[in-house]
C-alpha cells in the first residue's frame, strides 16, 4: 500500500462533475427553447395561404388604380400638431394613413384624414402622433395612404424626421 496516495471521494473531484453538467446544461437550454417558443410564437407562419394571396392581389389592384388615376400625395405639416396631405387626382370623401414602423408592431398608428379645402386631407388635432412622427427622432417607417371611396393606395418608405415627402404609384 501506498500511504502517500490517497483516495478522495467521487463528488469531491472535478471531472465528474463536469460530465453531470454538460448533459444538465442542454436539459435546462431546451426547456428555454420552448418556452420562448410557446410565449413569443412566430407572426410570420399564416395558417390561411389562399386568403392572403387573395388580399396581395386587391393590394396590387389598389395601387394599380392609383396609377391609372393619376394620384399624387404632397405632405404638408399643417401647424403645430397635424399633418396632412394634398392629394391631386383624387376626390375622396376621407383618406386612411397607416403609419407601420419597420420593426415595432406596437408604435403602428392608424389616422384618418378628412377632407379641408383644396384637397388637403388633415389630421384631426388630438391624432398629433403622425406629427411626432414625422417630426420626431430618426427611424424607419412604412406609410400606406388609401382612399376610402375609389379603393387606391399609396406606399412609401420615410426614414424620419421628414418635412417634405411625394408619394406616387409605382
Amino acid at each position: 500500500m501506498n500511504k502517500g496516495l490517497h483516495r478522495q471521494a467521487w463528488y469531491r473531484q472535478v471531472w465528474p462533475w463536469v460530465l453531470i453538467l454538460i448533459p444538465f446544461t442542454a436539459v435546462l437550454f431546451g426547456i428555454f427553447m420552448i418556452t420562448v417558443a410557446t410565449n413569443y410564437p412566430d407572426d410570420l407562419v399564416v395558417d390561411d395561404y389562399y386568403k392572403d394571396g387573395m388580399a396581395i392581389n386587391r393590394s396590387l389592384e389598389m395601387d394599380n388604380r392609383a396609377d391609372e388615376m393619376g394620384i399624387v400625395a404632397h405632405l404638408e405639416l399643417v401647424g403645430a400638431d397635424r399633418i396632412g396631405f394634398i392629394i391631386e387626382g383624387a376626390s375622396d370623401s376621407a383618406v386612411v394613413l397607416n403609419i407601420r414602423h419597420v420593426t415595432d408592431r406596437s408604435q403602428d398608428k392608424k389616422v384618418l384624414l378628412l377632407p379641408d379645402e383644396n384637397n388637403l386631407y388633415v389630421s384631426r388635432p388630438d391624432e398629433n402622433a403622425t406629427y411626432q412622427m414625422a417630426m420626431g427622432s430618426k427611424g424607419v417607417w412604412y406609410l400606406d395612404l388609401e382612399g376610402v371611396d375609389s379603393h387606391w393606395r399609396l406606399k412609401a418608405r420615410i426614414e424620419t424626421p421628414v418635412t417634405a415627402l411625394t408619394m406616387s404609384a409605382p
